[in-house]
């Protein structure tokens, strides 16, 4: 919040601010999105992992195929991957054709904290009416 005061009474031209402000909305959005899946004990990378493979046509994506339709470009996925192994949430498999691919698909158990993580999500309230959601979702989409 004080971020925000603050670009407010610097020497900057407006879209300077917008943009200033913009980058200090989405860390504060960020912020309370994981506080509302904290519970879950997943972060946003492990919740966008198992969202990217409970939606997947066959429920199984290459590791590369996983990394491509990341939201955020981290070289952090094999390690996040390996994680929710150990959580019981994905399961990894080899390919018996070529050593090198790694088949990812989601568990039950990851299928279901997915769905409940999503849910809790939809909880987050925007300061924002649905006119000035729209209007926001339009701005944004010419970035």
């Amino acid at each position: 919040m004080a971020n925000k005061a603050l670009i407010e009474h610097l020497g900057l031209t407006t879209e300077q601010k917008a943009l200033a402000m913009l980058a200090c909305v989405a860390q504060e959005t960020k912020v309370a999105l994981e506080r509302l899946i904290s519970d879950f004990g997943l972060s946003l990378l492990q919740l966008n992992i198992l969202h990217a493979l409970d939606y997947a046509e066959q429920g199984t994506l290459t590791v590369n195929q996983l990394k491509a339709v990341m939201l955020d470009e981290t070289p952090n996925v094999s390690r996040t991957l390996n994680k929710l192994v150990d959580m019981g949430m994905v399961e990894k498999k080899r390919s018996s054709e070529d050593q090198r691919v790694v088949y990812v698909s989601i568990t039950d158990k990851g299928s279901q904290i997915h769905r409940d993580a999503d849910q809790a999500m939809q909880n987050y309230q925007s300061p924002l009416n649905a006119e000035e959601s729209e209007q926001l979702y339009q701005l944004l989409k010419k970035f």
